[in-house]
């Protein structure tokens, strides 16, 4: 039996593009890093799988990349404090205002970040060992199958397909099919594309597909595939979920941001990946470099207001605490990406008249309420 490994070159391959593109994504938003750093992830793990499990290299590589991907967002904040950065900023769903990065290197997540999950109030009946066991986030190759595995099921999924085909002497539908629909190689789902007929007689593709490096300047993560042709043969639905449970669910994930400020009655109301009409309107037109620095800090300072509540934490530095003018809000250390905003959001007086209105609203309903509240 040969144990697959993955070679030296390849892995120096994978280290230099993610240093190329942390190079070249100087003034980026956030999300593009993490879209950048999940698609190479993605591509590499999907095609080699249990060959990363055998090769310790791989794992040291993957783990200091992912920690540089981190450190250059935070160093665009200004601040490499871990206490101001926990795991749930990084790992947790788009949706949610987090970046949604993968990982396969199990970062730790602190207690102290999963207090306000709602599990919290079962670890009294819990043994010593259980309250204190420690949480990870998963790592993406539990998540993939081995090829191995992936090629035996799929000869009987494809069998299954047929004999279900003869029986019933008519065109299957997805309700007739829908227990194999993601499953067998290629996915059982590529028979009811549109331009499924013609694919048929695009011979030769996979090998048009590995020729593009030769000719193309950028580098595609899914040579080895063409979702058309195989279908997608990752599945990530599963690993969005158990980040989820993992980081304490929804709601301790949400304790954590800016949610309860905005008086929501649901989060999934906030559309956090639809960008705004602004943006819309000048990401078309021809800038120069300095706007489009400053239009790509436009999504940066949205997600820095978000996660303010935990970025501007007052333990991370004990004694330095300022004031921003005219307003009641305390900064802890130098956040120049999220007192700009704050300013912004707090210009023209804003916080004073706010509490003139509340003291204003407050006077007039006691002034009805004389007589009832007995006030002379």
């Amino acid at each position: 039996y040969i144990i697959p490994f993955i070679s030296f070159d390849v892995i120096k391959e994978l280290e230099n593009r993610i240093k190329q593109f942390l190079i070249t994504y100087n003034s980026t938003t956030f999300t593009k890093i993490s879209n950048k750093w999940n698609l190479n992830l993605i591509g590499f793990v999907s095609y080699y799988r249990e060959s990363c499990l055998n090769c310790h290299n791989f794992f040291k590589l993957v783990s200091h990349l992912e920690e540089k991907i981190q450190v250059k967002i935070k160093i665009s904040l200004n601040s490499k404090m871990p206490s101001r950065f926990p795991p749930v900023l990084f790992y947790a769903p788009r949706e949610l205002g987090g970046l949604g990065m993968l990982s396969i290197s199990n970062p730790f997540i602190p207690d102290t970040d999963l207090r306000y999950s709602l599990n919290n109030h079962i670890r009294n009946n819990e043994s010593f060992y259980e309250r204190f066991k420690i949480q990870l986030i998963p790592s993406l190759l539990n998540y993939l199958f081995d090829w191995e595995y992936e090629f035996l099921e799929s000869r009987k999924i494809w069998t299954e397909y047929l004999v279900r085909k003869f029986q019933n002497n008519k065109n299957l539908s997805f309700e007739d099919l829908r227990d194999l629909w993601d499953k067998g190689i290629p996915r059982i789902n590529t028979l009811f594309q549109k331009d499924r007929h013609s694919l048929a007689f695009d011979h030769g593709w996979r090998i048009r597909f590995d020729m593009k490096k030769y000719k193309c300047l950028k580098f595609d993560p899914f040579w080895w595939t063409n979702i058309k042709h195989d279908g997608k043969l990752w599945s990530l639905n599963k690993y969005r979920k158990d980040i989820i449970q993992i980081l304490g669910g929804v709601e301790n994930i949400l304790e954590h941001t800016l949610f309860k400020g905005t008086y929501f009655s649901s989060w999934e109301g906030l559309f956090w990946e639809k960008i705004s009409g602004f943006e819309q309107f000048y990401k078309t037109k021809n800038l120069s470099n300095a706007q489009r620095y400053g239009l790509n800090q436009i999504p940066n300072r949205r997600f820095v207001l978000w996660w303010s509540t935990t970025i501007n934490r007052g333990n991370v530095y004990i004694g330095f605490r300022i004031q921003l003018d005219l307003t009641g809000i305390f900064m802890y250390g130098k956040i120049p990406t999220l007192k700009i905003s704050l300013i912004q959001i707090f210009r023209s007086h804003l916080w004073q008249k706010i509490h003139e209105s509340v003291t204003i609203d407050i006077s007039k309903n006691l002034d009805k309420n004389m007589e009832l509240l007995d006030i002379l």
